[in-house]
């Protein structure tokens, strides 16, 4: 990114960031000249939107304070380097600029590691890349930064982005056809598979699992599946319509004719309503 763009970077809240960079300085206590000249000239770099002065200037104020051994302001300064990375980097994934934004991320991450904010937006980023390796990583990080920083916020986001994105591979793995052909169940089922590795499944993973046994026509470990799922789950009645849904058709397939006609009728809601009332009707 250059130094003229990073000047017009919109995502940047100046106002909330330099309450931030200015509410730091008036706490601070004396500071070595050289240190303190850097400091301020990194808030006034913020005031004037020069995003690229002032986060050199903050990383220069962070080097020269822990050379001091004034630990308090060289975190102060290196944090508030990393929340103009984390800003600038949020603004290039929306503008779909997802490689210099996991460079800013990393930025971020290098100068002051205490900041979860850019594991996050570093996963967010590697998403639009399309590199599932490295998004998965990039969420560990974050649950092991959780976990070694007894920070329960970062650790519950980097655990939720996992499972969310171990769930959008498999059902991007069962989506990809009108109908699932068997590798697309195994591939999901792989994913799964590394997802209950890490974390406890949940209604979306035995759903998932369903789908995936529906398809490679194990029908009573599908059953089996979705009376997991619905065992679980705690959305409303119209996000469970699809686990009901895939159990009715499991049953349908198995036989059971009585069983998947109940199943389908609490499968009449939302996007799953007109299809389970032409299984109820036909069946």
């Amino acid at each position: 990114m250059t130094v003229n763009s990073m000047k017009t970077v919109n995502a940047v809240s100046l106002l909330a960031l330099l309450a931030v960079l200015i509410g730091g300085l008036s706490a601070s206590p004396a500071l070595a000249q050289e240190y303190k000249e850097a400091y301020n000239a990194a808030i006034e770099a913020a005031q004037g939107q020069d995003y690229a002065t002032a986060h050199g200037e903050f990383a220069r104020a962070a080097e020269l304070a822990a050379q001091e051994g004034d630990s308090e302001i060289a975190q102060r300064a290196a944090r508030n380097a990393a929340i103009i990375d984390y800003n600038l980097g949020k603004q290039l994934v929306e503008n779909e600029n997802y490689q210099e934004a996991v460079e800013r991320f990393d930025s971020g991450i290098e100068i002051f590691p205490q900041y979860a904010n850019n594991y996050l937006g570093k996963a967010r980023a590697l998403k639009g890349l399309d590199q599932p390796e490295d998004v998965i990583a990039a969420y560990q990080e974050l649950i092991t930064f959780g976990e070694e920083n007894n920070n329960a916020d970062a650790l519950r986001q980097g655990q939720a982005g996992l499972r969310d994105y171990y769930v959008f591979l498999a059902s991007s793995a069962l989506g990809r056809r009108a109908e699932p052909a068997a590798s697309d169940a195994r591939e999901a089922l792989e994913y799964l598979d590394e997802l209950e590795q890490q974390l406890e499944p949940d209604a979306d993973t035995y759903f998932y699992r369903a789908v995936a046994h529906n398809a490679l026509g194990n029908y009573d470990e599908a059953i089996a599946l979705t009376d997991q799922a619905l065992e679980v789950h705690r959305g409303s009645r119209t996000d469970a319509a699809k686990i009901h849904f895939i159990r009715g058709e499991a049953l349908m397939y198995s036989g059971e004719t009585a069983a998947a006609k109940e199943s389908f009728q609490n499968a009449t809601y939302g996007n799953y309503k007109s299809l389970a009332e032409h299984y109820i009707e036909t069946l």
